[in-house]
């Protein structure tokens, strides 16, 4: 009923019904394109397409599908104050959760970036203090130790450009004191 709906007069009420559909189905391919159309369709409010995209967001990051999940986040925090602080959060997740090739420092300087991003949530919307708090200590404690970065020619405040799993940012190095 719903394609049905959607085939006759599209709308991005529609379209997010067959997102909706196809999710529950585990279709991630179509969910992702009817979600897609539903925040691409002009009727729709920014407010909307802010809780449409976080929503996708954390659809993509379940299924596996990083890239995507960051850039539908960040279209949620482009679009509505309100969801900074979870899409921030889902982002820290997402950097503390790749799995990095390389040598110790390239395989652990994802934690840098998700701190970075666990700092922005607490700092966005501080009723997500306590568990931005507690990723920041986890993540923390796979921070190299100052020798063993120094043995790859880096050092705390340097600038450093992680590159992993397709995604790529610019963040600070941290090591265990």
């Amino acid at each position: 009923a719903v394609t049905t709906m959607y085939n006759l007069e599209p709308s991005h009420t529609s379209a997010y019904f067959l997102y909706k559909l196809y999710s529950s189905r585990g279709d991630v391919d179509n969910a992702v394109k009817y979600m897609e159309e539903a925040l691409a369709a002009e009727e729709s409010d920014p407010e909307t397409d802010a809780n449409y995209s976080f929503e996708l967001a954390a659809f993509c990051y379940k299924n596996g599908k990083n890239a995507k999940a960051i850039e539908a986040a960040n279209k949620a925090i482009e679009l509505s104050d309100a969801l900074d602080g979870k899409a921030y959060m889902l982002i820290g997740t997402i950097w503390g959760s790749l799995v990095c090739p390389g040598n110790d420092i390239e395989q652990r300087a994802k934690y840098w970036v998700a701190v970075d991003y666990m700092v922005k949530a607490r700092n966005a919307d501080p009723s997500l203090a306590e568990d931005a708090n507690e990723h920041i200590g986890q993540y923390s404690s796979y921070y190299p130790q100052t020798a063993e970065a120094f043995m790859y020619d880096v050092t705390d405040g340097q600038s450093y450009t992680v590159s992993c799993a397709g995604l790529r940012a610019t963040t600070t190095v941290r090591t265990q004191k």
